[in-house]
């Protein structure tokens, strides 16, 4: 099983190799140096962001400055470059003090003869000691290498999980802002034709004075113009609502109502495929469990270690007896695995079923986003299409309304025609917000399976 994930490390492109094995190769060259892998975090640099943010590259800016996950990875990455420091510390000289005072009663007869205590030849009466003992490994630069390679292979799946979790983050405000921007859409519309059914109802009003409309046929264009009050209040709140969602979600402290601004098209870009974070991930996770059966087969190598201690230990507490207890001494230590119930073998089943387990989800994953990819295309492709269906027919009707408005000054049109042509006109507009809201929707999808 380890020779099968060497050949599938060989087999990735030769950049994202660099990418994977980057850090293990700086952690060989720091060990023949002494020192311990550079896992330092990216700075973050606080940008000078709006209080009240109204593009939609500000709102993801805060979301990301404000987010306590990305912050806590931030912070994880940093405890990994401590835990590295502390195994470099661990495999250093270290030194502990130890003290007893231990004294074992016994009684006995007049004749020397033992009643109750313990065996004087196995306790001598007592031990007192203060010893410092020193103690480091000798040998272990494989088990060095290996750890400080998982901690680089830990920093690597901690810097790619942030990235994933900023990716997510940017994925559900950029949605929230086009829902609140289409909501914005929806009250401007609604604005634009309440002004002009005000504009024509003082026309209307000398219409009917002079005769040309009856009274009846007014009272119909000024529920219509009532109506529409009601509905751009409806489109007031919803938009509301939906900008206090955005900021919610971004972490914005503000609830003064804005104009978004028009959110511009990302770029099209090709499938991101095994550079993606999340195919990334997998990459990583094969790397993780290569350097496992390595740490099992380090773990199973003999161990050396050199030990000293200096101080005292005595069977008596008398003054004369400590002074002439005080000594030194040293020697190795050295442990070898034996038998232990055939565990390394276990190890390695463990391992190939965790392999056999990512192999399947990197499958399944790398064929999801071909086909979301490929069915987001498709879906612009025909939000393209009806958008210039959509842009023509608007066009005619805007030429009908103006028309109908001109006829309607002179009486050649009854209001009810015109209040139907002013009503396919908002839904033809309607109909357009939906649809560019819906293109930079897959727009944005697209972009982001395109994020390396």
């Amino acid at each position: 099983m380890g020779d099968s994930r060497f050949y599938l490390i060989r087999r990735l492109p030769a950049h994202l190799l660099l990418v994977v094995l980057l850090a293990p190769a700086l952690v060989r060259a720091q060990v023949a140096g002494g020192g311990s892998p550079a896992l330092n975090a990216v700075p973050i640099v606080a940008p000078a962001l709006p209080a009240s943010p109204r593009r939609l590259a500000d709102f993801v800016a805060v979301a990301r400055l404000n987010s306590p996950q990305l912050r806590e990875l931030r912070n994880q990455v940093g405890q990994n470059r401590l835990d590295s420091l502390r195994r470099k510390a661990q495999n250093g000289i270290q030194v502990n003090g130890t003290g007893a005072a231990v004294v074992y009663p016994s009684i006995t007869r007049s004749n020397g003869e033992a009643v109750a205590g313990y065996d004087p030849a196995i306790t001598n009466g007592g031990n007192y000691a203060a010893v410092a003992q020193a103690s480091k490994p000798l040998f272990n630069r494989a088990l060095l290498q290996n750890d400080y390679r998982i901690l680089g292979s830990q920093g690597q799946v901690l810097r790619n999980t942030a990235q994933l979790t900023a990716l997510d983050l940017r994925r559900s405000v950029t949605d929230q802002f086009l829902t609140a921007y289409a909501a914005q859409l929806q009250m401007s519309f609604a604005q634009t034709l309440l002004a002009q059914l005000r504009q024509q109802d003082r026309q209307l009003r000398q219409l009917v004075e002079a005769g040309i409309f009856k009274q009846t046929q007014y009272l119909s264009f000024y529920l219509s113009v009532r109506t529409q009050e009601v509905v751009l209040e409806q489109n007031r709140l919803a938009y509301r609502r939906e900008l206090g969602t955005l900021r919610t979600l971004a972490g914005v402290a503000d609830t003064a109502v804005v104009t978004l601004e028009t959110p511009a098209s990302p770029p099209r870009l090709p499938l991101a495929g095994l550079l993606a974070p999340a195919q990334r991930q997998f990459t990583l996770d094969s790397l993780r469990l290569q350097l496992d059966r390595q740490a099992v087969d380090v773990a199973y190598r003999p161990r050396l270690s050199a030990v000293a201690d200096a101080g005292l230990q005595s069977t008596s507490y008398r003054p004369r007896a400590l002074s002439r207890s005080l000594g030194v001494s040293g020697g190795l230590l050295l442990s070898v695995p034996l038998f232990d119930g055939h565990q390394r073998q276990l190890q390695y089943q463990r391992l190939a079923l965790s392999e056999q387990s990512r192999q399947g989800y990197r499958d399944f994953l790398t064929v999801q986003r071909r086909q979301q990819y490929e069915q987001l295309e498709g879906q612009i492709r025909a939000a393209d299409a009806l958008l210039a269906r959509i842009r023509e027919q608007l066009r005619v009707a805007e030429a009908l309304v103006a028309a109908t408005r001109q006829q309607l000054a002179t009486g050649d049109v009854v209001i009810l025609d015109y209040l139907n042509v002013l009503t396919s006109y908002r839904t033809l507009q309607f109909s357009l917000s939906q649809a560019e809201t819906d293109r930079l929707r897959s727009l944005y999808a697209l972009d982001y399976l395109a994020e390396y």
